[in-house]
């Protein structure tokens, strides 16, 4: 009896882990800019059904980069199957004007959950762009995303 409840705890962690299905940063961004026109890509392959699954974007920025919010467009693409167009604002600081992100010195990390979702097994393609007006969106450092199992 009593291993059994000396067992009981590590059983209730181990059910409720999360697995990491893929991750990928990009820091690919020449004297910090983002270009228009650059659409990031990253691509995966799931070998079995995910039930439910977090699809979360990573965004590292300069402090205080000169801008609040950022509007993006995420086309998730699995193979075989239509392209889904998922737009998104990236909030980096709220109402009271406090930063939503995790800054350390002169470097800012957020992340932000893009959905909640099952996802069947196959090969994916998602490409992110930013709808900032002008050339280039300024004083990024890295962009990724992850998948992981919410379950």
């Amino acid at each position: 009896m009593k291993k059994l409840l000396l067992l009981l705890p590590l059983l209730l962690l181990t059910s409720c882990a999360k697995f990491s299905l893929y991750s990928e940063k990009i820091n690919d961004f020449p004297d910090n800019r983002w270009a228009a026109a650059d659409a990031k890509t990253f691509s995966f392959e799931l070998t079995e059904d995910v039930e439910k699954a977090k699809l979360d974007l990573f965004f590292s920025y300069v402090f205080e980069p000169g801008y609040d919010k950022v509007p993006v467009k995420l086309y998730m693409i699995k193979e075989g199957e239509a392209q889904v167009t998922i737009p998104e604002v990236l909030l980096l600081k709220n109402e009271a004007g406090e930063d939503l992100g995790d800054c350390l010195g002169d470097v800012c990390d957020l992340t932000q959950t893009i959905a909640t979702q099952s996802f069947t097994k196959g090969k994916y393609t998602i490409k992110v762009m930013h709808e900032v007006n002008g050339p280039y969106l300024p004083n990024v450092i890295a962009l990724g995303i992850s998948l992981e199992t919410t379950e």
